[in-house]
């Protein structure tokens, strides 16, 4: 879009909507990896690394 010198607001806009799909794609992982790996690791006894990391990880996630 930029090399084809579409109009500015158009680009944003376009940034936007691929910056929430990614947002929801990372909502979605996130829940998957604590329903599953979060929890089977607290079944296991070993929850306290997994929560670390996945709270480890959130700080990076912190837009979505």
């Amino acid at each position: 879009m930029v090399e084809g010198e579409q109009y500015c607001i158009d680009i944003l806009k376009q940034i936007a909507a691929v910056q929430a799909s990614l947002s929801k794609v990372a909502y979605a992982l996130a829940d998957s990896h604590m329903k599953h790996c979060v929890h089977d690791a607290i079944a296991a006894g070993k929850g306290e690394t997994k929560i670390d990391e996945m709270l480890e990880t959130l700080k990076y996630l912190k837009h979505f």
